[in-house]
């Protein structure tokens, strides 16, 4: 008998053993944190703006999660927000199991254009682009496809004032034109308004006024 109890004894406690590991591997998928950005969302600033960038964290502990912010350049770098830094992060709880982290620009740099991530654990949420605007100077958007950052310079400081200037260029061609062909059927109708006169010899002989006069001659 004492061979069958303790095979049962054995056999209940891997059983209990299997719904433990079983219950621990649910609990912990049902926890996974949800990190919610917008695809290819980008923020602009000018030089010397602040500027929030955010993340939305669904969790399902009670404390909120840390997260850390990372920008994607060769390799990926954490972005420093230490106390002498000009970048700040800040929590902001929206509801129950959700809240918000904030990365804080203060006088936005140059160089603080880039694609940004947050990170919660092995949760990473989609690329936030920054892209900083100086003055005088032209813009360098940094785009994310796949996970590869590519800069491009931008054509934006100099592609408008372009086409306006054609716009412009274009309009004031167009009006002229316009003067022009309407001033000339104007001369027309009144030269074509004025009547001819044929000499007659019972007529009486012209006033000075008339004999004075110019006949209308068409271009």
């Amino acid at each position: 008998m004492r061979p069958n109890c303790c095979l049962a004894i054995l056999r209940v406690s891997v059983c209990a053993a299997l719904l433990l590991t079983l219950d621990a591997d649910s609990e912990k998928s049902d926890c996974d944190v949800e990190l919610i950005v917008n695809r290819d969302i980008v923020y602009e600033a000018f030089l010397g703006e602040d500027l929030r960038i955010h993340c939305t964290v669904e969790f399902c502990s009670d404390s909120p999660p840390p997260v850390s912010w990372y920008k994607h350049e060769t390799t990926d770098v954490p972005v420093n927000v230490s106390s002498g830094s000009h970048i700040k992060t800040e929590w902001k709880l929206l509801k129950h199991l959700e809240g918000r982290s904030f990365l804080i620009f203060q006088k936005v740099h140059r160089n603080d254009s880039g694609a940004y991530q947050c990170r919660v654990g092995g949760s990473v949420s989609h690329f936030i682009n920054v892209l900083v605007h100086g003055e005088g100077t032209n813009v360098s958007l940094t785009s994310v496809h796949g996970g590869v950052v590519t800069s491009e310079p931008g054509t934006e400081d100099t592609f408008w004032p372009f086409v306006y200037r054609a716009v412009g260029v274009t309009v004031f061609f167009i009006t002229m034109l316009t003067v022009c062909v309407a001033s000339r059927r104007m001369y027309k109708g009144k030269c074509r308004a004025t009547p001819s006169r044929q000499p007659s010899h019972d007529a009486l002989p012209p006033s000075p006024n008339h004999e004075n006069s110019q006949p209308c001659i068409e271009s």
